[in-house]
């Protein structure tokens, strides 16, 4: 998690921080504060060792026990394990009942949510760019910025608003 910590890609606007993912097709925003992550299609609060919400239009019901994150999004099951080793944090397990690999460093974020694919590099503002691909052509260019706001939020909170933000197509 110290590496989400370092490379936060906040835009300010008054008491809170975005959020944002822009694909060709989709551009998802979502402010954060210290507990919470709301946007037109997420809204998810922390509680603890819970995170419960809506995500795109589902039912979000997670529990972080240990360094295993586990619940329901929809009428899915979510069991995701994380580690930070090397700089570098990853998740595996399945989200949102399907399987799911992420890897994120100050350098990239890569793996696998759902149907969708990312290979996005960390630029010198901050943000990743790079591509994705969700079961057809190859998207570009997709710009994803995590504001320190989540990161500060701990490694359950982010992983969980990162896998539901990007598993959707």
């Amino acid at each position: 998690m110290a590496a989400l910590l370092l490379l936060g890609t906040a835009t300010a606007q008054g008491d809170g921080q975005y959020l944002f993912l822009r694909t060709p097709k989709a551009a998802i925003t979502a402010r954060v504060n210290e507990d919470s992550v709301s946007g037109p299609d997420v809204q998810l609060n922390r509680d603890g060792k819970t995170v419960r919400g809506r995500a795109f239009g589902q039912t979000v019901f997670l529990g972080l026990n240990g360094q295993e994150l586990g619940g329901t999004v929809g009428s899915e099951l979510t069991r995701m394990s994380f580690e930070d080793k090397g700089g570098t944090t990853r998740a595996r397990g399945t989200f949102y009942g399907r399987l799911a690999e992420l890897n994120l460093s100050p350098e990239s974020l890569t793996g696998t949510v759902g149907r969708c694919g990312y290979d996005l590099k960390a630029t010198q503002e901050g943000s990743y760019v790079g591509s994705r691909s969700c079961g057809g052509s190859p998207e570009r260019p997709v710009t994803l910025e995590i504001p320190p706001a989540l990161a500060k939020q701990g490694t359950a909170m982010t992983l969980a608003t990162l896998a539901l933000i990007l598993g959707t197509p």
